[in-house]
């Protein structure tokens, strides 16, 4: 583990070593503007490295706990290879300058990031720039003016020639987090403006999170990473870790927790304690609520039954608590909350501003008619119960899960009419916005209207287009190309003398990998691509696009589909997609058969 660098002393020693590294290779500006940037960049280093170099975590909410006194290192999976998270990043960066870190809600990303940010400090020869791509939300601009804006707020340049000179030369290492919390409407807008930066100063070093799904993967240039999961062996050391440096209170309900989790090895609900968020709030509400629950949306209620009861996160006795100051019950705070987090999250809104909550809540207060002032319940939120943590001057979840599970419960809660309009409208673009797990909270909440108006449908339409995909009959047959490729809103991409074919996230694929299922057609069709020939390839690309122009070429993609089995994989996996749909629909009529069987007990 890297040496801490917190102390001012050891500071003083590290920000030179940083600054000579960087300063030193600019050999077009004078030694007055040199001087300046060195005084500078000491600063920022000094001011970040105290910021990252405590913290408040999940469990530890009310104080800041120095970060390597509660950072677990994970490991990272790549393309045929497993490595843990290096303490040095020069490490990360050594064969690849463009790093995807992917990784599901509550893996540790951040976590990581904030490692690498603090050991770049210590050991890289570049400025480390953590950019949160939420924060772009609203900016006007390009991704390169956002950056120079911060350089130039954190005066990292004295100048735009400097500037351009640092980017040009790779000075910077560039930690971009939450390419999944990007605004819907700004993805596509931004993502384009991204790439252009990256083409524009490749010599500079990036690492992007996400979560899975949300097209990260597809990005040009990058080498993708999966955060892996905590082993066995590793559940034990990272209770031992949060837990075991604390209290004799704290140790003993490490011996407790790890009793439980020991006894219950064989419980399926065990794969969850995988997940160092899950584990997190296990271990924050294991004093209110000591078992294993059945489903994962059971942590997320025990989680705000805890924080609302106790705002000492492992009900210390005697602990202090906060009075709330709105007086609302618990179940008035949750519908409150249920009602404001299907709004944001909705609105792809991960973020806060003081504006934007005295916005919303007013009317939520009116329609809910609770008795509260919006000041009254922003501090029980923040203050009194910790459910949102203030973030500068604004405020997000602790993790973004939290949102999507009150979400969730609002669509849960609400009138039947009510669900069918949210799953058959208000979900149509749901494949555009990556919510995955969000779908599965719902399904835990509300099985039967899930599987009545959003899953059921959403199979059918897909199984029907892909019919119509198969149908080798068609007169055209680049409809059944241009069919394919609509579902799976898929493109070509042009690497060194290769070309690959990806597939972004719309409704087909955001199916099948809900339904946690391989897709022949995928995997046919990525293999053909792989082997295709340059004769071939004329067939479909042009200018890196696919495109069909006249008989010919039409005629030679039905061979070209033939050739390789595309149809029979798409007869495959039809076969299984109906399969799945009568199982669902028998699941739904049970469902119905018990609730009328109920009822004719009355």
């Amino acid at each position: 583990m890297i040496e801490y660098i917190i102390e001012s002393k050891l500071l003083a020693s590290l920000a030179p070593k940083i600054t000579d590294r960087v300063i030193n290779l600019l050999r077009d500006i004078t030694d007055e503007c040199k001087q300046a940037l060195r005084d500078d960049i000491y600063a920022y280093i000094g001011n970040f490295v105290e910021k990252y170099s405590k913290i408040k975590t999940f469990l530890f909410s009310e104080e800041r706990r120095d970060f390597y006194d509660v950072y677990f290192p994970l490991s990272l999976e790549g393309r045929n290879k497993e490595m843990q998270v290096p303490d040095n990043p020069d490490e990360l960066f050594a064969k690849h300058n463009f790093i995807t870190l992917l990784g599901h809600a509550g893996c540790g990303k951040t976590m990581i990031l904030r490692h690498l940010f603090l050991s770049a400090c210590n050991k890289s020869s570049k400025i480390p720039l953590v950019i949160e791509l939420r924060k772009l939300k609203g900016f006007d601009g390009s991704f390169k003016d956002f950056v120079a804006d911060k350089v130039f707020s954190l005066k990292l340049s004295q100048n735009e020639k400097t500037f351009n000179s640092m980017l040009k030369t790779g000075k910077f290492m560039f930690l971009l987090d939450g390419y999944d919390e990007i605004a819907i409407e700004q993805k596509d807008a931004l993502t384009h403006s991204l790439e252009n930066f990256f083409d524009c100063y490749p010599q500079n070093s990036y690492l992007l999170t996400s979560r899975p799904g949300a097209n990260a993967e597809t990005l040009e240039r990058f080498e993708n990473y999966h955060v892996c999961k905590l082993s066995a062996t590793q559940v034990f050391e990272f209770i031992d870790k949060q837990l075991g440096n604390g209290s004799e209170e704290d140790k003993e309900l490490a011996v407790k927790i790890k009793d439980l989790l020991n006894q219950s090895k064989r419980n399926p609900f065990m794969r969850y304690m995988s997940s160092p968020l899950l584990l997190s709030m296990f271990i924050l509400t294991y004093n209110e609520h000591p078992e294993l629950p059945k489903h994962v949306s059971s942590f997320y209620y025990n989680v705000f039954d805890t924080l609302h009861s106790k705002h000492d996160a492992k009900s210390k006795a005697g602990g202090y608590q906060h009075d709330k100051k709105s007086k609302l019950s618990q179940d008035e705070i949750r519908r409150l909350l249920e009602a404001f987090c299907f709004i944001s999250y909705m609105q792809s809104t991960y973020e806060f501003s003081p504006e934007y909550l005295h916005d919303i809540l007013p009317k939520l207060i009116e329609r809910l008619k609770v008795d509260c002032t919006v000041d009254d319940i922003i501090y029980d939120l923040s203050v009194a119960i910790s459910i949102l943590v203030q973030d500068g001057t604004s405020y997000v979840f602790p993790h973004r899960s939290l949102q999507e599970y009150f979400a969730a419960s609002y669509i849960a809660h609400s009138r039947e009419e009510t669900k069918k309009k949210i799953y058959s409208e208000k979900f149509r673009n749901t494949a555009k916005t990556e919510r995955i797990t969000f779908w599965g909270l719902c399904e835990e909440l509300d099985q039967s209207c899930f599987l009545q108006y959003l899953l059921i449908p959403r199979l059918k339409n897909y199984i029907e287009d892909l019919v119509r995909m198969n149908d080798k009959n068609l007169s055209r047959s680049e409809n059944i190309f241009f069919n394919y490729l609509q579902l799976t809103d898929s493109f070509v991409a042009k690497s060194s003398d290769e070309y690959l074919i990806f597939h972004r996230n719309t409704l087909g694929s955001s199916i099948i990998r809900y339904l946690h299922i391989k897709n022949p057609i995928v995997i046919k069709l990525i293999g053909s691509f792989n082997r295709i020939n340059v004769k071939d390839l004329a067939l479909f690309i042009k200018d890196g696009q696919f495109y069909l122009d006249n008989e010919d070429k039409s005629k030679g993609v039905m061979e070209f589909y033939e050739r390789n089995d595309i149809f029979k994989a798409a007869e495959k996996h039809i076969e299984v997609l109906e399969k799945i749909v009568k199982e669902k629909e028998n699941l739904l009529a049970t469902m119905k058969d018990d609730s009328v069987a109920i009822m004719d007990l009355i």
